[in-house]
Order: C-alpha cells, then sequence, then structure tokens
C-alpha cells in the first residue's frame, strides 16, 4: 500500500511533509517526546488507513505502489522498444545511406551514387572526373543514365567503398 500524498508530501520551503516532520522529532533527547511523537505517528497513519508495516513498505519502496511501479515498468518497456526500433533506422540509414527515394532491392539511388562519387572525386584518377561531373549535374534535371553509365557509376562507387557498395 502506498501512503497518501497529504502525509509524505512536502508542505512547503520551511516545513517538510506531516510524515517527515515527525520522524525528525525522534531524534529528541526527551524520550517523553519521543513516545508522544511515535503516539503521533501512529494516529496519523491510521487516519489514512495504514499502519507502520505501510510506513516500512513505502520506505523500501521508494514510495510507490505495486500499481506505480507496474506503470514504471510499462512505460520502461515502450521507451525501450521506440529506442531499439530508432536505433535499427539509425543503423539502416547508415548502411544505406539517407535518402528517403530507394529502389526496391534496397541499392541506393542513381542520384545519390552520383553525388557521393562527386563529393568524393578527389579519390579517384582524374581521368573519372569529367564523367562523375556530367553524372551529377544530371541529378538536377532528373535524366536517368544509361545501362552501361549505371555500371559505371556502381563500378567507382565499389572502388570507393561508398554506403551500399557490396564489398
Amino acid at each position: 500500500m502506498s501512503l497518501p500524498p497529504e502525509i509524505t508530501k512536502r508542505r512547503d520551503d520551511r516545513h517538510g511533509s506531516r510524515l517527515g516532520d515527525q520522524i525528525r522529532r525522534l531524534s529528541s533527547d526527551s524520550d517523553g517526546e519521543v513516545i508522544n511523537t511515535v503516539r503521533a505517528m501512529m494516529r496519523t497513519l491510521k487516519s489514512c488507513g495504514a499502519d507502520f508495516h505501510a510506513l516500512a513498505d513505502h520506505l523500501e519502496n521508494g514510495g510507490l505502489s505495486k500499481d506505480d511501479m507496474e506503470k514504471i515498468r510499462a512505460k520502461v518497456e515502450q521507451a525501450r522498444l521506440e529506442g531499439y526500433a530508432e536505433g535499427v533506422k539509425a543503423a539502416e540509414s547508415k548502411h544505406h545511406g539517407t535518402g528517403e527515394f530507394r529502389n526496391t532491392d534496397g541499392k541506393l539511388e542513381w542520384t545519390e551514387v552520383a553525388l557521393f562519387l562527386q563529393r568524393n572525386k578527389h579519390r579517384l584518377d582524374a581521368r573519372h572526373h569529367q564523367f562523375v561531373d556530367d553524372m551529377a549535374s544530371r541529378t538536377v534535371w532528373g535524366r536517368e543514365p544509361t545501362p552501361r553509365q549505371h555500371q559505371y557509376l556502381h563500378s567507382l562507387l565499389h572502388k570507393l567503398g561508398g554506403p551500399g557498395a557490396i564489398t
């Protein structure tokens, strides 16, 4: 059983909770005050239908009921599943690139290949530069390369070990 907030929540900046203030009074040097405090605690707990066993459970569980703990477990599990899904999505994006338009077979679009090659053409022989620039310029107009140009693009991508290249 969880104890109600009206006896466990801090009242203001100067005063703690009702139960907390009573527990603090147990540190008194006066035996009479300690006994009166214990009896006051019993009355406070009884007023909300609880006892010292409920107080012990409250302290051991951090003030959470079993229902609260189940709700928290469910939320943690949901967050874990969402995090896993985001991780899978991030890994796929890293492996395949971040382009929104993909072929149904999972390969990169030729436009992404051409732009990747243009960004990395300094790693290619100079004889490939004009072809790479020509293919990259075609992306603006959406002009599809010929099958041989596709093959050449993907061979250069493979040579550079770019995203989606089969190694």
